[in-house]
């Protein structure tokens, strides 16, 4: 009755995330190549199990639950709640911080998401995932959607720890597009390449992405143009 309970709980917590999990699970699914898409899926796998062990220390343990009503599904807005509960007791909890950000970003309140990143960096500067985290949320928090100054310098820290990281690798070469810099770019976004499922969606938009930068450094084309993220990694 234990066991089931667990499964019934954390398959109704899944649920309940699944809108907000989708983008992520899609890029992990098919057999990830490399840390970053793992990382991804342990996410994933930790924002449930977090929930409910709010819900677990509100309510008490499983088996003093006889007789009382299944659980019901916990909202968006709940989980939030559990995780600003989490980092109030336990500021120093860089990666609960992290799942915050993580969940801001995806709920499209890039502010917010930056703003728990810069608390996941204050508690652990070399946490790679908040490192990418902020310097995402800070190009869409910016007008211009711009990649420059801490957001780079972040990038490239988060590279030099963690080399084989996707969406560190992506937002560089954005970033040194939005520079002008193409041959940069289009070398970034090949060691990028490798660590991606060749027959992806995300696979060919960086191959395309590759094409331009290089057609643009092979006439050596000034462009102002603003790179996006919307395939991102």
């Amino acid at each position: 009755m234990t066991l089931a309970f667990y499964l019934v709980a954390g398959a109704m917590l899944a649920l309940a995330l699944a809108l907000l999990l989708v983008p992520l699970v899609r890029q992990g699914r098919r057999h990830g190549r490399s840390r970053a898409v793992f990382g991804l899926a342990v996410v994933i796998a930790i924002v449930v199990p977090l929930a409910s062990v709010g819900i677990y220390l509100l309510v008490g343990t499983p088996s003093t639950l006889g007789g009382v009503e299944p659980a019901r599904e916990m909202t968006v807005g709940e989980a939030i709640d559990q995780l600003l509960a989490r980092v109030k007791d336990h500021p120093d909890d860089a990666e609960a911080w992290v799942l915050l950000g993580k969940t801001y970003a995806m709920l499209k309140q890039p502010a917010d998401a930056r703003s728990a990143y810069d608390h996941a960096l204050k508690a652990d500067a070399k946490n790679v995932a908040a490192m990418v985290g902020w310097a995402e949320a800070d190009s869409l928090v910016r007008p211009d959607h711009r990649i420059e100054g801490r957001a780079l310098d972040l990038l490239q820290g988060a590279i030099a720890l963690e080399p084989d990281s996707q969406r560190a690798l992506w937002l560089l070469g954005i970033a040194q597009f939005q520079q002008e810099r193409y041959t940069e770019a289009a070398g970034t976004w090949r060691k990028l390449q490798p660590l991606l499922d060749p027959d992806s969606n995300v696979a060919h938009a960086v191959a395309q992405q590759i094409a331009v930068a290089e057609k643009r450094a092979a006439a050596g084309q000034p462009d102002a143009a603003r790179g996006t993220i919307d395939g991102k990694p």
